[in-house]
């Protein structure tokens, strides 16, 4: 996950400089394709800094055993225990899964249509109304080409990260249960999950709400597409079950 956030620091910092000397050179780009940068950079940054899980990015103390603490002073406190179980994945719990990688497929698809049609109208608008011989061709093919290329690079990230994971966890036969502590970190539109041993961004925003009220808990997932299948506080109270998902 860290190495996803280097990635997108580097791509951001790239397009921004790339948009900088266009900008310079007389293109006429608005603050559109600045803001995409800047969202870039910081999606990475926070990749990067939160990449790792809790318990791994605390540094170990040693514990001396050879004195007893001074009269007055508080005893070191214990390190967190932590456990991670591998659970067996059941036809009705694939179901599950499947359901609702569907609905997060289909929601892709929207946002996929959603900028191919912003771009080409964007450019079929320009077209129309730019009177200089030549410029309203140049502007309408570009933005379709941009549109396109948008709409391709948002499908294969996703495919990527998402929906071949997915597909490889249907595929397996067990699942995984973590208990420990919690930390849920915003990052864009979606979220990471840090757990003791481990962080990865959240698949869709299934139980993201009632996961940033915990920091103590048990969580079931899906170990390459991250589905988040339940969560429970430290008592054992559910306090999320994915549709259909029966442990």
């Amino acid at each position: 996950m860290r190495i996803w956030g280097y990635v997108l620091l580097i791509l951001g910092t790239l397009f921004l400089v790339l948009f900088g000397i266009a900008q310079m050179g007389g293109a006429h780009l608005g603050v559109l394709p600045f803001i995409i940068s800047f969202m870039v950079i910081v999606i990475g940054s926070g990749l990067r800094n939160s990449g790792k899980g809790i318990l791994q990015s605390k540094p170990p103390v040693a514990a001396d055993h050879s004195t007893s603490p001074a009269a007055g002073q508080p005893a070191a406190a214990p390190a967190e225990q932590f456990s991670t179980v591998e659970l067996q994945l059941t036809p009705e719990i694939a179901a599950a899964i499947a359901r609702q990688t569907a609905r997060l497929n289909r929601n892709l698809f929207y946002v996929v249509a959603a900028v191919l049609v912003l771009f080409v109208g964007l450019g079929a608008l320009i077209g129309a109304t730019d009177k200089t011989p030549g410029e309203g061709a140049t502007f309408m093919i570009g933005l379709g080409g941009i549109g396109v290329l948008s709409a391709i690079l948002i499908y294969g990230i996703s495919w990527l990260t998402t929906q071949r994971p997915v597909r490889r966890d249907l595929r397996g036969t067990t699942y995984l249960r973590t208990t420990g502590p919690i930390e849920v970190v915003r990052i864009s539109s979606g979220a990471m999950l840090r757990l003791a041993d481990r962080a990865f961004l959240m698949n869709g925003r299934g139980g993201m709400i009632e996961l940033s009220k915990l920091n103590r808990g048990t969580v079931d997932y899906t170990p390459h597409g991250h589905v988040i299948l339940a969560a429970r506080d430290a008592e054992g109270r559910s306090v999320y079950c994915l549709p259909g998902y029966n442990a």
